[in-house]
């Protein structure tokens, strides 16, 4: 059976995280000239028999969730890759990397340097996984770097060079990491059946304390491994990335390890339903290790607390948490986690927190830690999971007074106890202020608070919001969400090519939109004193339809009522070789058709451009 693809081709970069980058596609995708060919390096898989029976025997001890082991490399794209050259004299560098049989592969680099006007890219092998592009304002100061996974047993890195520039980069990869967990956590729904999604009812009253929270893929030596963490607020109020996590996720990282950690702030469900298909994520590539518990359960509180390595965007919404040292038991409240990496979660206890010691049911009042027992409610019976480690609880206030170390609960088991590492421990019950405290970071005037509220940018009324997709064909349907800050009170919107036009209220649905273009979206939030106004230009990006699809003798491009002065279409191949051409074509009636009589079987990407916008779809012919 041939299989149809719907998926626009410019759609794939949002099928995984985003990392701080230019966005794009390689020259390669679209070169209709030069040298396709390029090398590719492949790599010794590891053990996994071994691996997984040492995964067996660390199962009952508290540890980060493993997911990856390091395959030594010796990778330069500057001297093993392949130069391919356009007519035009542009020119991109390629090379493929392949461990057989992984299920996702992550680099990690030693000197990441891309020349001016330079673009770099990452995607996998067919293409369904795009990162990029990173230029010279992605370059580390430190030369360490690392992005996402990506999914397969084979990656392609690729250069473009610019055509007035012979200056080439240099990019030296010592660790290629083989993803050898299942990787569905970094699509949807790894996690167990009884985890509730954080925009579930559940979660209503902690959209604030939520935008704090993360998930971490972090490097350990030769392992990758997955934890939670934190943003966490300081009495300055300074917005300092400052994060907290478990001090066992990554208990013998290297300094250059945590410059290649990997954080993905938002990857969670706009809605309490998992979704169709991976929602995006916002990335922040590196940190550095300011403090830390002694190593083990009986002689510390387990925190770490790092400083990222650069401050947030504001695009990235981010919100630093509020915390509670008194020690006193939370008498409720909720853990947001990322269970085994998956979309992000919230777990709800009722019952008063219990001090004590790690694994232990006897009241402590000096136990270095919090015992809690999960409820069940209207969603699910949430627990925590491998993956969890490091994420916070929150008293009524949405105040953090713990991180967790671990437990028994689980969806099997779901009142089994879990334990969380003391707030009030951490403050400075460890060992020396340098190292082993939070207090000299969070409280760095010795104002002697107790309690602080936490702190986002969107304190002050900013109008902010996003859509469940921005890229739909014509007479598509999209969904807002409104991400303003500031305590608003009415919302006005401006929905340019959209049916409706307009509405009045916090989140519109059903916006309709039945003309080929590109339109903007307009967001004015009120409190009764400020207003604030967001413009998204050309944020809602129509395409046209194309039927049939498959399609055998011929395809037809309707542009529906928009009118075009007019139209050139490019017919690429899977591997970006130009396969037919029609330029400078009028179009009156809005719709135009192709013959495909002369055209071989196979999955085609068609370049649209119109004096409107520019489109690449995909289309199959049988």
């Amino acid at each position: 059976m041939t299989r149809i693809f719907n998926l626009f081709f410019f759609l794939l970069p949002l099928l995984i995280s985003a990392q701080i980058s230019e966005g794009g596609f390689p020259d390669s995708f679209t070169a209709g000239s030069g040298n396709k060919e390029f090398r590719i390096i492949e790599l010794q898989a590891p053990n996994l028999d071994a691996v997984i029976e040492e995964d067996r025997a660390l199962a009952a001890m508290p540890g980060p969730y493993r997911i990856g082991l390091a395959m030594q490399a010796d990778i330069a794209l500057q001297d093993d890759g392949t130069w391919s050259t356009y007519k035009d004299g542009r020119r991109f560098l390629r090379l493929g990397i392949k461990a057989e049989n992984a299920l996702g592969l992550i680099l990690y680099y030693r000197y990441f340097s891309i020349p001016e006007g330079g673009k770099y890219f990452v995607y996998s092998k067919n293409r369904e996984q795009l990162i990029g592009a990173f230029t010279s304002m992605n370059n580390p100061s430190g030369g360490y770097f690392a992005t996402e996974l990506i999914k397969g047993d084979e990656v392609v890195i690729e250069y473009d060079s610019p055509a007035y520039s012979n200056a080439v980069p240099l990019i030296e990869i010592y660790q290629v990491h083989y993803v050898y967990r299942e990787t569905d956590p970094f699509l949807k729904g790894a996690s167990g059946p009884c985890e509730v999604n954080v925009n579930c009812p559940e979660g209503q009253n902690w959209q604030n304390e939520k935008r704090s929270v993360a998930k971490i893929v972090l490097k350990a030596g030769s392992g990758t491994y997955l934890c939670t963490g934190s943003l966490i607020n300081n009495t300055r109020l300074d917005s300092i990335p400052y994060f907290i996590t478990a001090r066992h996720c990554g208990s013998n990282a290297s300094l250059s390890d945590y410059s290649q950690w990997v954080f993905h702030f938002n990857y969670e469900s706009v809605t309490c339903d998992d979704p169709l298909e991976n929602p995006p994520s916002n990335t922040i590539i590196g940190s550095s290790l300011l403090a830390q518990a002694p190593e083990g359960t009986i002689y510390g509180s387990d925190f770490k607390l790092l400083e990222l390595s650069q401050k947030l965007p504001e695009n990235y919404n981010p919100y630093f948490s509020g915390w509670n040292r008194n020690g006193l038991a939370s008498p409720s409240g909720v853990g947001i986690h990322h269970p085994k990496g998956d979309i992000k979660k919230i777990s709800t206890y009722t019952a008063a927190l219990v001090s004590t010691a790690y694994g232990q049911t006897a009241v402590d009042p000096d136990g270095k830690y919090w015992k809690l027992i999960w409820a069940e409610t209207e969603n699910g019976h949430g627990v925590t999971e491998g993956g969890s480690s490091g994420s916070p609880i929150f008293d009524p206030s949405g105040r953090m007074v713990g991180t967790l170390t671990g437990g028994a609960a689980s969806c099997n088991d779901p009142t089994a106890p879990d334990y969380y590492g003391k707030f009030s421990y951490h403050w400075s019950s460890n060992g020396s202020p340098g190292g082993a405290q939070l207090k000299p970071y969070l409280d760095p005037d010795n104002s002697g608070v107790q309690d602080l509220d936490g702190f986002g940018y969107g304190n002050v009324l900013s109008a902010n919001f996003s859509a469940d997709t921005t890229i739909i064909s014509m007479g598509g349907k999209i969904t807002f969400a409104d991400w303003s800050s500031g305590d608003p009170e009415q919302w006005n919107w401006t929905f340019h090519g959209g049916n409706p036009s307009s509405y009045s209220g916090q989140d519109p649905s059903g916006v309709t939109y039945y003309d080929y273009g590109s339109y903007s979206v307009v967001l004015n939030v009120r409190d009764g004193e400020y207003s604030d106004t967001l413009v998204r230009m050309a944020y809602i990006h129509v395409s046209p339809n194309i039927y049939p699809n498959p399609a055998h003798d011929h395809v037809v491009i309707d542009f529906g009522r928009r009118q075009l002065e007019f139209i050139e279409v490019q017919m690429f191949d899977i591997m970006g070789r130009l396969v037919r051409e029609y330029n400078s074509i009028e179009i009156i009636t809005g719709i135009y058709k192709i013959q495909l009589a002369d055209v071989n079987s196979g999955t085609y990407i068609l370049r649209i451009r119109t004096n409107v916008m520019e489109d690449k779809l995909w289309l199959v012919v049988y």
